[in-house]
């Protein structure tokens, strides 16, 4: 298991350019730049209970606003912030604005697997991260491998429609804040975040709007610092966590006109 100097390490084992189990092991926080607490922030935010039928935020921009205040106190500028398509687009352009940061997108997708569910997420050319908690068998090896290579031809697909021909801003070394917006699985933040580092940020944090426990623990235990103003305590969500649109090609249409409006 290596590590990056001065950066998350990446990965605890490597398979056919996958990077399994996330973002494991130490990393080093320089003074005065991120909030120098354990990635999980016990204090991230507001526990609440799935059960109420009211909406967590008015709206995405808002739940975006909420976040930014948050950020703003967790990281010292210059920042760049990323939001993962689709569902973290506008959230992360709304944070963006508050806190005077550059903003793009970052381009990511899940892996599944029939009769598995979710197993893992790839963000943009950067290495497979696969839950380490999946153990796939000698006969699933081609399965997981045609999975990859589907997430793959998605991220080309969405990366035309989000982007065109534009690359991804240029990192820097600076600190990068990848983003999305309702979070019960892990996978794209820790993707992201990885993606990040292999692209040259100095520093990376995952951030959300609204995350539930589970997930948050799952993204705490690859040692990668989480900002979230709001955890859910039921692993099955929340019903309305936005009170805009929730259909999912309203928030796609969305997020590409956010995210070309960034261009």
């Amino acid at each position: 298991m290596g590590t990056n100097d001065g950066h998350l390490p990446i990965g605890s084992a490597k398979y056919n350019g996958l990077s399994w189990g996330g973002v494991p092991g130490k990393r080093t926080w320089k003074p005065g730049t991120v909030a120098r607490t354990p990635f999980f922030l016990p204090d991230c935010g507001a526990m609440t209970n799935a059960s109420t039928p009211q909406a967590l935020y008015p709206s995405r921009a808002a739940a975006g606003t909420m976040l930014g205040r948050q950020l703003y106190h967790r990281v010292t500028p210059p920042v760049l912030l990323l939001g993962i398509t689709p569902t973290g687009v506008e959230i992360a352009a709304a944070a963006a604005q508050g806190i005077s940061a550059a903003f793009d997108v970052i381009v990511g997708a899940h892996i599944r697997l029939d009769g598995h569910g979710i197993i893992g997420a790839i963000a943009e050319d950067g290495d497979a991260v696969i839950d380490r908690g999946f153990e796939p068998g000698f006969s699933l090896l081609d399965t997981l491998n045609e999975a990859i290579d589907r997430a793959r031809r998605a991220v080309k697909s969405e990366r035309l429609l989000f982007r065109g021909q534009r690359q991804i801003r240029a990192l820097g070394e600076q600190t990068v804040i990848v983003i999305d917006g309702y979070v019960t699985s892990p996978w794209k933040l820790l993707a992201s975040a990885e993606t990040a580092l292999a692209l040259g940020a100095g520093r990376v944090v995952a951030a959300a709007a609204v995350a539930t426990q589970t997930a948050k623990e799952r993204v705490s235990a690859h040692k990668v610092d989480f900002v979230c103003p709001t955890v859910v305590l039921d692993d099955a969500g929340h019903p309305m966590p936005f009170g805009d649109p929730q259909e999912p090609s309203a928030e796609r249409l969305r997020s590409i006109v956010v995210a070309r409006q960034a261009a």
